[in-house]
């Protein structure tokens, strides 16, 4: 029986500043745009969380609910090397790790527990080396699936230990909301309620052929992901996505400074980038914006997502809010780029999945997608594109 677990870092980014610096310790750290700026919160210590702020947020509402909290900027070098750090870490406990995000990995341990002494021996010794050396706390959970083993890593939070084994699932699971469950969104929640679909017991005792009648062949995958099956491979190394980011920037012949003219080229960028992404099979969670002025100053602001995502339209909306939120009309702009990163297989549960709701809350963005891929795969790259993209394709 496949056992994975589940490793989450606990307020990663506002962790790693703390540690950094110990004056920070205790206090409500926010990482993200300071209140005055027009951005969003990353991440923010529990310290702050517990005056209502939370990842997503504007910076100036996280400044309003809590105004001793200390905002700072995301320290990108700082996360690399230690999101490193943890990988090696996993690896000493088993060969197949599997990287989700810079804050979160899969680790196969079908097999390796009774080297030490139990499951609960093996995760009480990685949660403690990775205090010891990198003095970050994680929650951890263990079950026969991934879904199963994310859904234990969040019971008990910051520092947990949960353990799941197949007979635990229908009490301990079961009774949880449906939107609990990877992969299932606002959207998706809604069109579940709407057939008396509430928890997540719910839809596991739900028949798959009425599943799958009525939501496709995503409401199949889900029902079978509700009862913990399916789900447990870990992708080896040379199986997981060899592409740190996908991208496509654009250099401006004359510089712009029109957001309409910039807004056109984001649309052309996003469709170039998730053309990309959907070919090679990735989707990803980080979502970057490049700019540089006449002068060649560069700048660039990212936002992370809960689920991955190879939407054009998804990407495109992303990209003009970060425009929206740091550029200020009027100074020109020589290039644009957009790039996407913290890649995995779109074969994993994402935000994509609320395609398959129908009727008035459908998302039609993915199914035109993949038209517009077919099409382009039969009659060339230049025989359909949006009006927006065709004005910058010139």
């Amino acid at each position: 029986m496949p056992r994975i677990m589940h490793i989450d870092m606990d307020a990663y980014f506002a962790s790693l500043e703390q540690m950094k610096n110990p004056m920070l310790q205790n206090r409500p750290v926010v990482v993200g745009s300071s209140p005055d700026q027009r951005g969003v919160v990353s991440t923010a210590s529990y310290e702050a969380r517990a005056f209502g702020i939370r990842s997503g947020m504007s910076s100036a509402q996280a400044g309003k609910l809590c105004p001793d909290a200390v905002f700072i900027g995301v320290d990108g070098d700082h996360i690399t090397s230690t999101t490193s750090a943890l990988k090696t870490i996993f690896e000493f406990y088993s060969p197949r790790v599997e990287i989700v995000s810079v804050d979160e990995a899969f680790v196969d341990v079908t097999g390796c527990t009774h080297l030490w002494g139990g499951e609960d021996v093996l995760a009480g010794h990685l949660k403690r080396t990775v205090k010891d050396q990198l003095d970050l706390t994680c929650s951890v959970g263990i079950a026969p699936s991934k879904i199963m083993a994310k859904l234990a890593s969040s019971v008990f939070k910051p520092d947990g230990l949960t353990i799941l084994t197949p007979e635990d699932i229908p009490a301990m699971v079961y009774p949880l909301p449906v939107d609990k469950l990877w992969g299932v969104g606002p959207v998706v929640t809604k069109a579940f309620n709407a057939v008396g679909i509430e928890t997540i017991g719910q839809l596991a005792t739900r028949n798959i052929s009425d599943l799958r009648k009525r939501f496709g062949k995503w409401g199949e995958m889900l029902g079978k992901l509700a009862r913990g099956e399916g789900g447990s491979e870990i992708l080896p190394p040379d199986e997981q996505p060899d592409e740190k980011s996908v991208g496509h920037e654009r250099t401006f012949s004359s510089d712009v400074g029109s957001l309409d003219d910039l807004k056109a080229t984001l649309n052309f960028l996003a469709d170039l980038v998730g053309r990309r992404l959907r070919r090679h099979e990735f989707a990803g969670r980080t979502i970057t914006l490049k700019y540089r002025f006449s002068n060649f100053e560069t700048h660039t602001r990212r936002t992370t997502l809960e689920f991955p995502t190879d939407d054009t339209l998804r990407i495109y909306s992303v990209a003009c809010a970060l425009l929206s939120h740091s550029y200020k009309p009027g100074r020109k702009l020589r290039l644009l780029g957009i790039s996407v990163s913290h890649l995995s297989h779109p074969t994993q549960p994402h935000d994509q999945l609320d395609m398959f709701v129908r009727g008035p809350l459908a998302k039609p963005a993915g199914k035109i997608d993949h038209l517009v891929d077919t099409i382009r795969d039969r009659f060339g790259e230049r025989s359909i594109a949006s009006a927006y993209s065709r004005m910058q394709a010139r």
